[in-house]
């Protein structure tokens, strides 16, 4: 009888203890000005700069230099509407074609127009005028985007020439089927920063600061650091007054990262397709994922410092091999098993299921099944070592 009753016991003990460690815990990280800096106060502010950064939506307004060495009507007219176009700002190169090559070189500009001689002349004789556009790729995308509007400007001009030249041949403008192609670009995943980029950017960077707090939290409860803090994983049931002292900073960066959207979508005109009760479950059990990876790592340590000296090559490499830089399916199967493992892979794709395409639940639920693994493994894992971490390691 007495053991039914124990055993009838343990879940009321055990959920005293998780609220024993979650409110001590809660009220340390009020008094402590490192938790509010890595809490709340660097993430907004890294936010309102991101925020600034993205805030065109797209690249706008790429230097690109020019030489005109035709300085015709046509030639000026192209030039002239190009740089009305919204990604290249045009500059002139007084100094001619190798002054523009040595500026294309140092990257001054993202990209270079050739106009040569005869280009208008060619153009009216109905001979085929050449234009060269050439871009630095070593940019990334700027130079290629400072291209954009060059082939739909050509176009045009072709377009508006054919009858100038047909009349002056004297002859009549045959007459053309008309074709009509529609482009419809699916979520504007690459070409909007708003909607992609900067959202990827704060997931991203939440991570930084969920495992680097983790690390300081699970520090405080070394040996020389024990007594300027409560000592909550010592006693009994270490589980469960784990799972306390972490559910305070599971909530606040929670919450934290649903603020961000919400500023996302008021500021900048986003919108959430999807459901916002999705991206909140995805987002606790990613945090609580970041929290795991921050939990092995203060486990495999030495101390506090060589942990913190790892975080910033773990998230380099979660932004690489999370598809955000670079297309998962284009990876080698070495890349792609990395892809999976890191735990920004999974938030961001359930993320933006519901952010952007209006996935059914089920991909919500998927994306939180995939994300418990990382806090189940590393509970099975703390189980066993953290104690001993904690008892024979430094701080």
């Amino acid at each position: 009888m007495a053991i039914a009753d124990r055993r009838r016991g343990t879940p009321q003990r055990n959920f005293a203890r998780f609220i024993h460690a979650f409110n001590t815990e809660a009220r340390m990280a009020a008094r402590s000005w490192t938790v509010h800096w890595l809490g709340w106060i660097w993430p907004l502010i890294l936010f309102v700069v991101i925020s600034g950064i993205y805030q065109a939506g797209t690249l706008q307004d790429m230097p690109v230099a020019v030489v005109d060495q035709d300085h015709s009507t046509l030639s000026r007219q192209y030039v002239r509407q190009l740089d009305a176009g919204s990604h290249a700002s045009l500059v002139t190169a007084e100094g001619g074609l190798s002054e523009a090559l040595d500026g294309l070189q140092q990257g001054d500009q993202y990209g270079l127009i050739y106009l040569p001689h005869d280009f208008e002349a060619d153009a009216l004789a109905g001979r085929q005028p050449s234009a060269a556009f050439y871009y630095n790729s070593l940019f990334y995308a700027a130079g290629f985007y400072s291209t954009l509007d060059a082939s739909g400007l050509t176009a045009g001009l072709q377009q508006s020439m054919r009858p100038q030249l047909a009349a002056g041949m004297g002859l009549s403008m045959p007459g053309l089927a008309s074709i009509s192609v529609a482009f419809e670009s699916l979520y504007n995943a690459s070409g909007n920063y708003i909607y992609y980029q900067q959202f990827a950017a704060v997931v991203h960077l939440l991570q930084l600061f969920v495992i680097v707090a983790t690390i300081h939290v699970l520090a405080r409860e070394a040996p020389e650091l024990r007594a300027s803090s409560p000592h909550i994983l010592r006693a009994k049931a270490l589980g469960v007054r784990l799972v306390g002292k972490l559910a305070p900073y599971t909530l606040l960066f929670s919450t934290l990262l649903m603020i961000e959207v919400f500023f996302l979508v008021w500021l900048n005109g986003a919108v959430i397709k999807g459901s916002v009760l999705w991206m909140l479950a995805i987002t606790a059990f990613y945090v609580a994922a970041s929290q795991a990876v921050g939990l092995v790592l203060f486990i495999f340590t030495a101390n506090r410092f060589s942990a913190y000296s790892l975080v910033g090559m773990l998230i380099g490499i979660a932004q690489t091999y999370s598809g955000v830089l670079i297309p998962a399916l284009a990876m080698p199967l070495p890349a792609q098993l990395i892809s999976h493992i890191e735990p920004l892979t999974h938030a961001l794709s359930g993320l933006f299921d519901q952010f952007l395409r209006d996935a059914p639940g089920t991909s919500g639920l998927y994306a939180c099944l995939k994300l418990s693994l990382y806090p189940l493994i590393a509970y099975v894992i703390a189980k066993q070592r953290l104690r001993k971490r904690l008892d024979f390691s430094p701080a």
